[in-house]
């Protein structure tokens, strides 16, 4: 636990100082003479774990601007959004806007000093499905909270949790937690902030009753799926890959047949780069046949 140093004397005028080091304190700390407390130093390279964001992100400008309005802070308590939860189809592109959200809300001066919790909750991959206790114990070792130091219950686990989110966040370090593919309020519920300052984006593919500011996501426009397409060769060939564009009716059939979904339109275009002299025609004749 901790070190108490007693330097001095007790005589009139004597330079008395008592440190406490090497600790972590949740009460009052109770000592003779004058103290001075010292907090472990921040683990700020676990407050930095977003994933990275796709270079290929299109058509969700608005679902963007409408996360970062409800994140901005200085808000009036009755405008502010500390939690949001999108739904959507699975492959629809919930966990890409969410991190892109989260990476231009970083980047925001004084947005988030503390920085970026990250967590994927894995809710339908019956495998590796968090239950909330995992969960926690990822986030608060994340925090800087060593492992002796947490409680066995769940309730208690989560008290803590809140507690260290609201200091940091007392502190002028206000934190934004991203909670990836949680599948019932049940799971996720524990995980949520709930000291009015610290900030929470979520995804599931249901309409979780959390208390959330409900954000649906609608698989992308024609035009919007033909850019990503597009993008995506580009990414991986280069500018003198134009496939896409010389072909547009058959790239906006692939679009057609991926059903607006990003990850099926990412597939797609890995297909078409995989094989650089495949014509578009090609693969929408394949991914027809694979439709039947």
């Amino acid at each position: 636990m901790a070190e108490a140093d007693d330097a001095g004397g007790d005589g009139a005028g004597s330079d008395t100082s008592n440190q406490i080091l090497n600790g972590v304190y949740f009460g009052w700390v109770i000592q003779g003479r004058n103290v001075s407390l010292q907090l472990p130093a921040p683990v700020t390279p676990a407050l930095h774990g977003l994933p990275p964001a796709s270079p290929t992100f299109t058509g969700r400008d608005t679902h963007v601007e409408e996360l970062l309005h409800g994140l901005a802070p200085g808000l009036q308590r009755q405008e502010a959004v500390l939690v949001a939860s999108v739904a959507g189809l699975a492959g629809v592109g919930k966990t890409e806007l969410v991190v892109q959200t989260a990476h231009q809300a970083s980047e925001k001066p004084g947005w988030f000093p503390g920085g970026v919790l990250f967590i994927d909750m894995f809710g339908y991959d019956t495998g590796r499905r968090l239950s909330p206790t995992q969960a926690l114990h990822s986030l608060l070792d994340a925090l800087g909270i060593p492992a002796e130091h947490l409680p066995q219950e769940l309730q208690d686990l989560s008290r803590l949790y809140r507690s260290v989110l609201a200091e940091y966040a007392r502190q002028k370090q206000r934190i934004l937690v991203v909670i990836d593919n949680a599948s019932s309020s049940e799971q996720v519920g524990p995980l949520l902030p709930t000291d009015g300052t610290t900030a929470a984006l979520l995804t599931s593919r249901h309409t979780l009753d959390v208390g959330a500011r409900l954000h649906d996501l609608d698989i992308l426009d024609e035009r919007s799926s033909v850019e990503l397409l597009r993008m995506a060769v580009f990414k991986a060939r280069g500018a003198t890959d134009t496939r896409v564009t010389d072909s547009p009716e058959d790239a906006a059939a692939i679009a057609r047949l991926c059903a607006g979904l990003p990850l099926a339109l990412r597939i797609a275009a890995a297909l078409l780069a995989d094989i650089p002299s495949r014509p578009p025609a090609s693969l929408r004749s394949h991914l027809i046949w694979q439709g039947r």
